[in-house]
């Protein structure tokens, strides 16, 4: 005879490779649940450990402190079920692991069958797959178990064997654009085919590159929606079992997601490697703007540090702008202009090594070079993580200096693109009427300002025309001729962009890493050799 069962899914913010923060906060959760007479709680995939991480499995240091950190945890369960995700080792196999623990026994564990490799993922350089399905009973009910990726490729296991009552799936899927529709998409294709209701409960927080956006979720045995976490925060979703409707979760706009992917991104890509403060290059431009934004929400405006570097080729309008900024954010702005070294410089090189050339493009990169001295001076002397403020459009097309403003621990913008940067502000202003990013920094024509009159149309086709191209060239894999077709331009102009993206594959390798939010982004996605003699175009 079952009974009600209380249930909650944990959807925690945990730190890759810090055991001893994530037991302990696994058991203060479990101690919590304890006072609010719960019965099962369950955790994300590898919540002990963090995911992803990575070669950190070949350690056997790692895993004795895995095993003594489950055995920790262990200790705190008594009165209460718990379903912890963690690597574990059996007969010299890594395998990614949920165990359940109940009154200071490890009753049982299953191991993840369907291991992801492809993209960001790569499973099979580390586990072996678990081949057997688990369920384990708890007031009557028979709860099953699943981590992942097992739930979006091979439903058929939970068909025609030993059927549970619910199935829990613990695990660790990164946002990107549209990901919770294609996981709640996934999940009810499996409840049609099964039956069964599911609970799913995933990460949050960031990660390196990747962003947890959580959104655990309960859905019932007819596919729907009974009860969703919060989106980017931490959280603890409680229902009795068998389902009834109990938290609906106002749904966000694509915009607004990716906004806060990025922010909580950099927030935890600071904090989580030891800094609170961040450095910021002011130009006056949308890009910068849009970073220093990003920056006051996730850190606070007394985190973050403006610094404005003019030379004679920047124009009026922008360090008017670059003021305005800062003070409608409240962050400080200091100007530090750089005419004087940049002239010292060319003085030098003009003297001794550039007799009789001519201005061209190594004139413009030095100034962005200068820059990035100082901001990199201020970095290592007062402990403020440099971003860097470049965009994904820039990145694909090397419009970019190395060394210059290519330089940062972390680059927020990194998979956004120019088109993107633009509706990032728009959607920002409208939800921040009183510290907005003003106007005229997102109405007007962007420029480097490296030279006179210099305009980023001189050099790259408009960004509509190139987001697209990029779309379905780095996203779709298209082809010149598909690309050509679909967007009526000329074959010769999208090899020309092609050609452009493969050229700078070394700049992009040398550039720090950020946030990702589109299916391939400019990191692990995309893996294509620097010194490559292949062209497709």
């Amino acid at each position: 005879m079952s009974s009600i069962l209380k249930i909650a899914l944990v959807q925690s913010n945990f730190k890759v490779g810090d055991l001893k923060y994530n037991s302990s906060k696994i058991i203060e959760v479990i101690e919590k649940a304890k006072t609010k007479k719960l019965d099962l709680l369950c955790f994300p995939e590898m919540a002990i450990s963090g995911y992803p991480p990575e070669d950190l499995l070949l350690s056997n240091a790692f895993h004795k402190q895995i095993k003594k950190a489950l055995n920790d945890i262990l200790k705190h369960t008594v009165g209460i079920t718990c379903i912890v995700g963690h690597p574990s080792i059996k007969k010299d196999k890594i395998l990614n692991s949920a165990s359940v623990l109940r009154n200071k026994k490890k009753i049982g564990t299953y191991n993840k069958n369907e291991l992801p490799n492809y993209g960001v993922f790569d499973e099979k350089r580390y586990f072996s797959s678990g081949n057997e399905i688990f369920n384990f009973k708890i007031k009557g009910h028979k709860i099953g178990l699943s981590i992942c990726e097992d739930i979006w490729i091979n439903e058929s296991k939970y068909l025609n064997k030993d059927i549970p009552d619910l199935l829990l799936n613990l695990s660790a899927s990164p946002f990107t654009v549209n990901k919770q529709k294609q996981r709640i998409s996934t999940i009810k294709n499996f409840i049609s085919k099964s039956k069964i209701p599911v609970g799913y409960c995933n990460l949050i927080g960031g990660q390196d590159e990747l962003v947890f956006d959580g959104n655990s979720m309960f859905l019932d045995s007819n596919g729907k929606v009974v009860g969703c976490a919060k989106s980017f925060h931490e959280d603890l979703l409680v229902s009795k079992f068998p389902f009834r409707k109990i938290k609906s979760v106002k749904t966000n706009t694509n915009n607004t997601k990716v906004f806060d992917a990025l922010v909580l991104g950099l927030k935890d890509y600071v904090s989580k490697n030891g800094f609170s403060k961040v450095v910021i290059g002011i130009s006056g431009g949308v890009d910068s703007a849009l970073v220093a934004a990003i920056s006051v929400k996730a850190l606070g405006k007394s985190n973050v540090l403006g610094i404005a570097m003019p030379s004679k080729y920047n124009t009026k309008i922008s360090n008017t702008l670059a003021h305005k900024l800062c003070t409608n954010l409240g962050i400080k702005l200091k100007i530090l202009p750089i005419q004087e070294l940049f002239d010292l410089n060319l003085n030098l090189l003009y003297e001794s090594i550039f007799p009789n050339t001519t201005w061209d493009i190594t004139e413009e990169n030095l100034q962005s070079r200068i820059r990035s001295n100082i901001l990199m001076a201020i970095s290592n002397k007062m402990n403020y993580m440099l971003l860097s403020t470049g965009n994904k459009s820039e990145m694909s097309m090397g419009y970019s200096t190395i060394y210059g403003d290519l330089a940062g621990g972390f680059a927020p913008l990194k998979d956004i693109t120019k088109s993107m940067v633009y509706k990032l502000c728009i959607s920002y202003n409208r939800l921040n009427p009183k510290n907005k990013i003003p106007n005229k920094i997102i109405t007007r024509e962007p420029s480097a300002e490296l030279k006179h009159d210099q305009k980023d149309s001189d050099t790259l086709p408009s960004y509509k025309i190139l987001d697209e191209v990029l779309n379905l060239y780095v996203e779709k894999f298209g082809t010149v001729d598909e690309i050509s077709s679909s967007l009526g331009l000329s074959k010769a102009f999208v090899r020309k962009i092609m050609n452009s993206i493969q050229r700078n594959e070394f700049k992009r390798r040398q550039g720090p890493p950020g946030v990702k939010v589109t299916d391939i982004s400019f990191g692990k996605d995309r893996r294509f050799p620097i010194t490559n003699g292949f062209k497709n175009f």
